[in-house]
Parts: structure tokens; C-alpha cells; sequence
């Protein structure tokens, strides 16, 4: 298991101009504004539970991208039907990483509901065909790359650390500054 940073830096230097990232709230949004990211951004502030849905409209609306959802394990829990409607839309350019902490780490850090998730078991039974586990930075390198040229959507379930004194940065930007600096070409 990694820390965050390390994992964010992995899937960054990854990402090409043709790629676009879509973060959830919470800690991933506030480290990216602060990021050379070489693809467009859109960083969720306050939707929890929004990377994925609007990662998928990305995807259906622009083939020719790779769409990347970054989103939380307590994001997720919001809506977690989005799977199935991920996999039954089967955008082939649509990769996500769904980011495991056990942790609601954008209102403070509680601890998730103590019911496990498998969260790889419940992807596939969602009907999407390529997940994998990940659970550190070599493992996120050697994974990435093949979820991008998966036939179908991806879904890769990262194993992430856990730090309450993580120092993350403050958020940098507002909703409409995040909007009115998303540009897509």
C-alpha cells in the first residue's frame, strides 16, 4: 500500500494532452491544481459521488479522448450503481481508478461503514469485464497502460494509505473557476 502523493505523481506522469482527468473532491483535488498535469482537469470541489457519472458522459460525448475517473472509495458509496451504467454504455475509452482508503477523507476522514466492499468483486458483477487491483505505485505503472487499451471500460481498485497527518494543500480554486478553466479541444 502507497501513500497518495506517490500514486498521483504515478498516474500523472502517465497522462498524455490526448487524455482527460476527472477527480473527485477531497485530497486529489486540492494536489492537482498545485500539479503539472499535461490533460485537461476537471476537479470536483463539493459533488461527491460525480467523478464517475460525469467521467462517463466525457467519455460517450468525446471517443476520441481517453477519459480518466479519479475517484474515492466514500465517493463511490454515494452512487455505486454508476458501475452498471458504466458497464452497460461499455465507453472503450474510459478508465477508473477508484482510489481505496477506507476513509470519507473530504469531510474530515471518518472511517467508512465497517461492511467490507469488495470493490473488484462488485465491478465485475456490475458487468465490467476489465479490473484489477492495485496496491502500490509499481502496481498502478504496470496496470495503467493496460487498463487504457482495454477493449471496454476499466476500473482499477488502488489500494491508498491512509495518513491523517497528511499535509494536503487547501482547495485552490472555485467551482466556476474549475468550469470556466476546463477546455477540451
Amino acid at each position: 500500500m502507497s501513500a497518495r502523493k506517490p500514486l498521483l505523481d504515478a498516474l500523472v506522469s502517465m497522462l498524455t494532452p490526448r487524455d482527460v482527468l476527472v477527480s473527485c473532491l477531497g485530497a486529489n483535488a486540492r494536489y492537482l491544481p498545485h500539479m503539472r498535469v499535461p490533460s485537461p482537469v476537471f476537479a470536483l470541489c463539493d459533488s461527491m459521488g460525480a467523478a464517475v457519472p460525469l467521467a462517463l458522459g466525457m467519455a460517450l460525448q468525446r471517443s476520441d479522448r481517453h477519459v480518466v475517473a479519479l475517484e474515492g472509495d466514500g465517493s463511490l458509496l454515494m452512487s455505486p450503481n454508476v458501475l452498471a451504467t458504466v458497464a452497460a454504455a461499455r465507453p472503450p475509452n474510459l478508465s477508473i481508478l477508484l482510489w481505496v482508503n477506507g476513509r470519507y477523507e473530504s469531510s474530515g476522514g471518518q472511517a467508512l461503514p465497517s461492511a467490507p466492499v469488495d470493490w473488484a468483486a462488485l465491478a465485475r458483477a456490475a458487468g465490467i469485464h476489465h479490473v484489477e487491483n492495485v496496491r502500490d505505485v509499481a502496481g498502478l505503472r504496470a496496470e495503467f497502460p493496460k487498463a487504457r487499451e482495454a477493449a471496454g471500460p476499466a476500473v482499477l481498485v488502488v489500494e491508498v494509505a491512509f495518513d491523517p497527518a497528511e499535509p494536503i494543500p487547501p482547495y485552490s480554486e472555485r467551482p466556476e473557476e474549475i468550469r470556466a478553466r476546463f477546455r477540451i479541444e
